[in-house]
């Protein structure tokens, strides 16, 4: 029933039952499959609840003073070259409630964090800064950042729609010019399903060094 919900094959659910790595991508499809949080799935953590009816009267567990948020193993890269990344390997970064902003509280069982790397969203986003990425946000805001999946490679990057529809892709750094996709080939990204190009997702939230500006 969960392997032919979430299209993952018996065996690797079976592996995961038994303590393998999980890949992110299964995760959050056998996630909505049976109707629970990424978050829960991948960390027990009950704060954010399973997403089905449940008895009101049964006494909620405290919440912990720390979250738990899945972290991409690669980098992001904010530059000309890029930082080849499994985009299906994790691990975990570990953080106190209280530095976290609401708008990452309520959105903890969508979220991945990544490190950036490069200087071409200088002076929003630094080498070395962690960001935040909520996936079930991928329709384009304009103005917005965002991360792409190329192939195996993250690239976190500006996005604009321009008056002709097409999609600009630009970095903060004025060092570095932007590209423009053609309205067309835009939409037959979305149409294709991101094929080569996918949005992993909209960044919502930096954590960077102290002195880092």
């Amino acid at each position: 029933m969960v392997a032919d919900l979430s299209k993952v094959s018996k065996t690797t659910l079976s592996g995961y039952m038994n303590g393998n790595e999980w890949k992110l991508g299964h995760a959050d499809r056998i996630a909505n499959a049976c109707g629970v949080s990424l978050q829960w799935l991948l960390f027990g953590d009950s704060s954010d609840g399973i997403k089905s009816n449940q008895d009101q009267s049964i006494e909620k567990p405290k919440i912990s003073n720390s979250v738990s948020i899945p972290q991409y193993t690669g980098n992001a890269s904010a530059g000309n070259g890029s930082y080849v990344a499994n985009v299906d390997s994790y691990a975990v970064i570990n953080i106190g409630r209280d530095v976290l902003p609401p708008i990452v509280l309520s959105r903890l069982a969508s979220l991945v964090a990544v490190t950036v790397r490069g200087d071409s969203m200088i002076p929003s986003l630094y080498d070395c800064d962690t960001i935040f990425v909520d996936t079930k946000d991928c329709e384009i805001i304009t103005g917005s950042v965002y991360v792409l999946r190329r192939d195996t490679d993250l690239l976190v990057k500006r996005l604009s729609w321009s008056v002709t529809g097409d999609l600009i892709v630009s970095s903060d750094n004025p060092l570095y010019k932007p590209e423009q996709i053609s309205a067309a080939k835009a939409r037959q990204l979305f149409e294709d399903g991101g094929f080569p190009i996918a949005i992993v997702g909209r960044v919502i939230w930096r954590m960077g060094i102290m002195g880092a500006r």
